[in-house]
């Protein structure tokens, strides 16, 4: 009866991902997932803090220029940060 089963189990899920639309993993797959278009997730890290964990992302620019969102402007270096 077991064996049955696990084979039932096993046809559902090949049924049922044979409908998801599959992508590879590539290096920008954490950025699109977390929605950060035009950046490149490079590292991360887990932090514990009593009972739960803090995920810390680093990223970086995805090009060498970025247009501000507050002003517009083209610019290479950082020029206005937002304390959050």
């Amino acid at each position: 009866m077991g064996l049955i089963k696990t084979a039932k189990d096993a046809a559902r899920a090949a049924k049922r991902t044979a409908e998801f639309k599959i992508k590879r993993v590539t290096e920008n797959t954490l950025s699109d997932l977390l929605g950060l278009p035009g950046m490149v997730v490079t590292e991360y890290a887990l932090e514990k803090q009593a009972e739960s964990e803090l995920l810390h992302i680093f990223c970086h620019h995805q090009h060498e220029v970025a247009q501000c969102p507050n002003c517009g402007e083209a610019s290479q270096e950082i020029h206005e940060e937002e304390a959050g």
